[in-house]
């Protein structure tokens, strides 16, 4: 099961945006960080995950109780932001989180009954937020349902363009709706031709400037489109090497890299890693796999990759612990582990 896909950071550097801020090497405001590590909180059961390269911060999609952890690598702290009406509701959950060039996040919590169901029930509402963590604050909050009509669904994955507009992808078939910055203007942008709701499609975006680019199980390629136009045209990316897609989840686009290095996450798998050495992304190629660790317990599924600092993470999701407390719900759980898989990636490139 998908849940929620990539996430990418915005910020304004010299005047101009990009998709990602520059790493801390360059702009020299995250100290370094690397190796293993675990977060040690009560039902965290991370999705998705976006650093925050300027305050330091990593931002957790916590699925199974739909709420935002805010992680502090460097002092091993952890809080929790919860929505009122959402968290702890089963009916929503929360995967997707992406912080803008202004420090705010962005995230989707919708109906939780979407992927377990396969897309056979998406009825629900889906909320797009906008939260301020400066503020602790809300500062709008958007129903994608009222534009999907509930005809399609499974929204779970955020990117930004160079003006601060959101792109957000549904996988219930693959889809992409275009939100403006203020959250008052939402409306389709790339819809297949048929509408098959059980039909599991684009899971996961990636933006580098005005290009995002974005991979599903049912097309098994990965996609081009160009954010400045009215409507979204998927150019498929001819991809050397010989790699067939599992079920994947979210990609990303490591900022250390400057956007010539995407990595897929695949449930069963692992990070599949490809390469554009100009960045341009009008061909890829196919390096390797970066393998879902052999220690990790049947339900767990790799879910997202994430740069934190100068390194790059695994993400993973116990999906077998669902439910335990009734339908819907989150487990039990602890202790949620990220996986550095900087070293595995940096001699895939080497070839």
């Amino acid at each position: 099961m998908r849940f929620s896909t990539s996430i990418a950071t915005a910020a304004a550097l010299a005047g101009v945006v990009s998709a990602h801020p520059k790493p801390p090497n360059a702009c020299g405001t995250c100290p370094p960080f690397s190796g293993n590590f675990s977060i040690k909180q009560y039902q965290v059961y991370p999705e998705n995950a976006d650093f925050d390269f300027i305050n330091c911060k990593l931002y957790v999609g916590q699925l199974l109780n739909a709420s935002l952890g805010i992680y502090d690598p460097y002092t091993s702290t952890h809080k929790t932001i919860e929505f009122a009406g959402i968290s702890h509701n089963p009916a929503f959950h929360l995967g997707a989180v992406a912080a803008d060039r202004n420090g705010h996040i962005s995230l989707i919590a919708n109906p939780a009954n979407a992927f377990p169901s396969l897309g056979k029930d998406i009825s629900g509402t889906n909320w797009l937020i906008k939260y301020d963590p400066t503020t602790d604050s809300v500062l709008w909050k958007t129903n994608l349902t009222e534009t999907s009509q509930g005809v399609y669904g499974g929204f779970q994955d955020i990117e930004h363009d160079p003006n601060g507009n959101l792109f957000v992808v549904g996988s219930l078939p693959g889809s992409l709706l275009r939100v403006d910055r203020s959250g008052k203007e939402v409306r389709p942008w790339y819809l297949p031709d048929t509408i098959v709701q059980t039909e599991l499609g684009m899971g996961g975006i990636a933006a580098l400037g005005w290009l995002l680019l974005a991979q599903g199980d049912a097309s098994g390629k990965i996609w081009r489109f160009d954010m400045k136009a009215d409507k979204g045209v998927p150019y498929p990316i001819p991809v050397s090497g010989n790699h067939t897609f599992g079920t994947s989840d979210a990609i990303y686009l490591p900022p250390k890299y400057s956007g010539t290095v995407l990595l897929v996450a695949e449930a069963k798998l692992g990070i599949s890693v490809f390469r554009s050495k100009d960045a341009k992304w009008d061909a890829a190629e196919y390096l390797g796999l970066v393998p879902r660790p052999s220690s990790l317990e049947n339900g767990t599924d790799v879910v997202a990759p994430v740069q934190i600092a100068e390194s790059v993470y695994m993400l993973v999701e116990q999906f077998g612990d669902q439910g335990l407390n009734g339908p819907n719900t989150a487990g039990n759980r602890t202790e949620f582990p990220f996986f550095d898989i900087s070293s595995e990636v940096g001699r895939l490139l080497q070839v």
